[in-house]
């Protein structure tokens, strides 16, 4: 009788499916076979007991990773393919490692936070917080621009670049001595002011177009406008009044020509050879002819003219600055790339080099040629010679090392090349013609 109740139930209601699993799990208790494919045994809704957390050395709770086992819903099955739920914990698992194996302990907190509990007014000075390595609040406030009056000759010192404007004035008056003409000490006097000024006021407009490049080199990251000590409308000002007074200087003082020579230098060194440095290597040969127009203005303001004396003057300065500038630019490579200058030393290492072996021995050429047209006496071309040779020997030193002690030396001894090797021309001196001596004693 039971036994023929049994199918109708059986068809009637499917919950003896279930009864007829719980008898055949209970047949297999105790053995070795392994589970079935994994089944839904508890509802998410059930509660599960959780034991207390573990507690450290400080009685602060330790928190423990997740794993597989901390789900209890799912049983695994090594007879079937995981789940998309086990994938994705097996994924956090794997994600937990690569993070927690990067961290490291900290062994004291960079933000000290004062307590949320009410305190009064005496501590609040002691319970505030505190960053480390931070900028001042007070650093970030607007604040008005102080300029000491004291310190304005200074910072105009500064702008003006005052060593190389003295090389500048330097070269002028050896120009205006090397000339075939009558010393006057008031065109002389007009004519150092007038270019020192025109110097001054080329270099000042130099760093105000270049302090976003200045600022990342670690060689101008001092200078007065990067540090803010004056703004860039109080510096341009001060090249504005030195242009114009240089200028003006210049043209009442000595003549039209060196006046018009002082304002081509101008505009070559500030309009066309400050923005070419970060477009293209060819602006150390023009920055070259701006070296080479200062004793061209010497000579003109002497003699009004300028003649074949004048012009090899003019190439003698021309060919020094590349050894001189080579070698300089040589060690400053860090410097410009990270600003964006297109230098030779950054973009044509091999180029910088040969460049300045090439320039090193065409000085010693130039020098020989004086002479010959009327410029000095043999005096110098023999005097000048171990100069120019041992000036050679550097440059041909750095061409094959390309190191920085080669550069360096080769720097260092430009600084001393053009001095001496001025003084040496001035010591060989030879007038042009019987004219000019008379002139002279007159």
């Amino acid at each position: 009788m039971i036994f023929r109740i049994l199918p109708c139930i059986d068809k009637s209601h499917g919950s003896i499916k279930y009864l007829k699993y719980l008898i055949s799990v209970s047949r297999q208790k105790g053995s070795n076979v392994k589970p079935p494919s994994a089944k839904v045994l508890a509802s998410p809704s059930s509660p599960i007991p959780q034991s207390p957390p573990e507690l450290d050395d400080k009685n602060i709770p330790i928190r423990k990773r997740k794993k597989s086992s901390d789900y209890p819903y799912i049983i695994s099955s090594h007879n079937q393919p995981k789940s998309s739920l086990e994938k994705d914990i097996l994924h956090d698992e794997g994600q937990l490692k690569d993070i927690h194996s990067h961290l490291k302990p900290i062994a004291q907190p960079d933000v000290i936070v004062s307590p949320s509990e009410p305190i009064t007014n005496a501590e609040k000075e002691k319970e505030q917080v505190k960053l480390l390595n931070a900028v001042r609040p007070a650093d970030l406030d607007w604040h008005k621009q102080a300029i000491d009056l004291r310190l304005l000759p200074k910072h105009y010192k500064s702008l003006s670049k005052f060593r190389l404007t003295g090389l500048v004035v330097l070269t002028t008056l050896a120009g205006y001595g090397m000339a075939p003409g009558i010393f006057e000490p008031t065109t002389l006097a007009c004519m150092a002011l007038g270019t020192a000024l025109t110097s001054a006021a080329a270099n000042t407009i130099n760093q105000v177009l270049e302090v976003p490049y200045d600022s990342q080199m670690a060689r101008t990251k001092c200078r007065v406008l990067i540090r803010g000590v004056l703004t860039p409308l109080h510096a341009s000002m001060f090249a504005i009044s030195c242009a114009s007074i240089g200028l003006t200087t210049l043209y009442l003082g000595t003549n039209t020509l060196t006046a018009i020579l002082g304002a081509t230098n101008l505009i070559l060194y500030t309009i066309v050879y400050t923005p070419m440095k970060r477009y293209s290597i060819a602006n150390t040969w023009l920055g070259s002819i701006v070296g080479a127009i200062p004793p061209l203005m010497g000579w003109a303001a002497c003699t009004g003219t300028l003649n074949s004396g004048a012009l090899l003057m003019a190439a003698i300065l021309y060919s020094w600055q590349f050894p001189h500038f080579n070698a300089l630019s040589w060690n400053l490579r860090p410097d410009y790339s990270r600003a964006g200058y297109r230098m030779t030393s950054v973009i044509n290492p091999q180029l910088c080099k040969r460049v300045a072996l090439r320039h090193s021995v065409s000085l010693l050429v130039l020098c020989s040629a004086a002479p010959l047209l009327d410029l000095t006496t043999w005096t110098f071309a023999f005097d000048s010679f171990p100069l120019n040779c041992y000036l050679i020997y550097c440059a041909y030193n750095f061409y094959k090392k390309g190191d920085s002690q080669s550069s360096r030396k080769l720097f260092r001894l430009s600084l001393v090349h053009l001095p001496a090797l001025m003084f040496l021309m001035l010591v060989g001196k030879k007038y042009a013609n019987e004219d000019a001596k008379q002139e002279k004693k007159s």
